[in-house]
């Protein structure tokens, strides 16, 4: 009876996990680009910018204190949207915070 209830609890736990996997979407890094950004009332400061493009979509997405690229053009990441923040994992695994700066639809579409 354990071995049944055991089995149950993992067969739960693995469908979580899932559907939690399937709020990703494939992107592709098309390219990067040098910017600024308002910090303060007269204070700019330099961030990297990312377009990701995934099936329907191109994201701009940066990060503050981020001068120097992590990302490649043509390097596949995993991306979730939500609102004006975006998590990505880039294609060493890593997983960053960043935020959404802009978006269009992909071309093609």
């Amino acid at each position: 009876m354990r071995k049944i209830a055991f089995a149950l609890v993992i067969t739960l736990l693995l469908s979580c996990l899932v559907m939690a996997a399937d709020t990703y979407q494939t992107g592709k890094v098309v390219k990067w680009e040098n910017a600024t950004y308002q910090q303060k009332k007269n204070k700019v400061g330099q961030w990297v910018v990312y377009y990701v493009q995934t099936d329907a979509t191109t994201y701009e997405v940066a990060r503050k204190k981020e001068t120097k690229p992590k990302m490649q053009p043509g390097d596949t990441v995993q991306l979730e949207v939500k609102g004006n923040k975006a998590t990505v994992i880039n294609a060493r695994g890593r997983k960053e915070q960043y935020q959404v700066v802009g978006q269009a639809q992909a071309p093609g579409q």
